[in-house]
């Protein structure tokens, strides 16, 4: 029997399996589409579509037309925030831009850019002073903030660090509220609660430290990072209350936190670091998401973070995501013989460092149906490559991604090399 693509999601996350695999493409920043892949998409398929909004004007990743997660086979829509990348604008007044390829895109009316004379783009604040900055053959926005060591690491009072986060509006609860509605009533898609903000446990800025910075707190005041990171929990909850009051009835899932806690080796601390200052926080959210609606919580992080997965979800996490198999200790047949009866892998369906832009079609292909015989039995797997389409990946790739998907994700999940 065919499901609705809500039918199929919710199998999927409850370790059941549906009639096909899922697909959760293009729902949310960390499972999106960059901006030039995009272009390149619409202009293959030929559609005649407006220029894409950009929802995450750090990653250039657009909100995608429904046309195009119909193409996709996308079985998720996702409800992102209305302010989001690190700013204090809101995604709304849209407006053309251009970038550095020239394609044009709509960008919020509070994002405003300059350019100096050597061809780099600088996003401006409302204090006039840059926040981020794009190479001259750059694709990416990155924090003028960056990632090197302070000349002198200055401690935040964590009261006052608290009263300087942004809450939500009311208008834009309003606005989300009535997008999840309509999505619920006249659609069949599964629903992701976009909750998450970049600076969040461990993204470089939190509390005014970089990322380098914050690396050596955790070695050297562990104590001291601890409480930021409860204080950064109970405005958490502040938030999540106002959030699910809004969306909880429509969604399915909610994705919590995007901070990446491995690198390409190895954890970029040691995990008993992580079960002492992180995993009490993790715990306190998924308790609150699981005690205030049926959703499903969702937790995004890059690179080797196997030692850590069992205390995500000793803190109640239920799916991971991006499942980044290139990395040390992720191998997919691994991952699954050990947590694959305890998280969901929304991800991991196609390597996005090499197969996916530099593979052949029948490369793609081949890895996509090893990866779906891999995860897909006994369910616990929504279909997404390892992070978002890049700007680099063919659309002949694309399309030999989605093809094999529709091809070998049918259950009962075929053995057969």
């Amino acid at each position: 029997m065919r499901l609705t693509s809500r039918e199929r999601v919710r199998k999927a996350i409850n370790f059941e399996e549906p009639d096909r695999v899922p697909v959760g493409i293009g729902s949310t920043f960390v499972t999106g589409i960059h901006m030039d892949a995009y272009v390149q998409l619409v202009n293959n398929i030929g559609l005649d579509l407006v220029p894409p909004k950009v929802i995450d004007q750090g990653m250039m990743v657009i909100r995608p037309d429904l046309q195009i997660m119909e193409w996709l086979g996308s079985d998720v829509v996702g409800i992102d925030n209305i302010v989001h990348w690190c700013n204090d604008y809101a995604n709304e007044n849209w407006k053309v831009w251009k970038n550095n390829k020239g394609n044009d895109v709509l960008v919020p009316g509070g994002f405003n850019t300059v350019r100096d004379d050597k061809g780099y783009t600088y996003a401006i604040g409302k204090d006039g002073k840059p926040y981020a900055y794009m190479s001259p053959y750059g694709q990416y926005f990155e924090n003028t903030i960056g990632t090197n060591f302070s000349d002198e690491i200055v401690f935040a009072d964590p009261k006052e660090w608290k009263a300087s986060l942004p809450v939500y509006k009311q208008e834009h609860l309003k606005l989300l509220e009535k997008r999840a509605k309509f999505y619920h009533e006249y659609t069949k898609y599964s629903i992701n609660g976009g909750f998450t903000r970049k600076h969040l446990f461990g993204a470089s800025g939190i509390a005014g430290h970089t990322y380098s910075d914050l690396l050596c707190l955790i070695a050297t005041e562990p104590e001291y990072l601890a409480s930021i990171v409860m204080t950064q929990t109970e405005w958490q909850l502040e938030q999540l209350e106002m959030y699910l009051q809004a969306v909880g009835p429509y969604i399915d899932t909610i994705l919590m936190s995007t901070a990446d806690f491995g690198g390409q080796n190895c954890e970029l601390f040691n995990p008993e670091q992580f079960k002492t200052i992180y995993m009490p926080a993790f715990k306190i959210l998924n308790n609150y998401v699981h005690g205030h609606s049926h959703a499903k919580t969702m937790y995004h992080s890059c690179g080797s973070i196997r030692n850590i997965l069992k205390y995500f979800i000793e803190a109640g996490v239920d799916i991971i995501n991006p499942v980044q198999t290139s990395a040390s200790g992720m191998n997919p047949v691994e991952l699954k013989k050990e947590f694959g009866d305890k998280l969901v892998f929304w991800g991991g369906g196609v390597d996005t460092q090499q197969t996916l832009p530099n593979g052949t079609p029948e490369e793609v292909r081949q890895e996509v149906k090893e990866r779906i015989q891999t995860f897909a039995p006994g369910g616990g797997f929504i279909f997404s490559p390892v992070h978002n389409l890049q700007s680099d990946v063919s659309y002949k790739n694309v399309k030999a991604m989605v093809d094999a998907v529709r091809d070998f994700g049918a259950y009962p999940i075929s053995n057969k090399k």
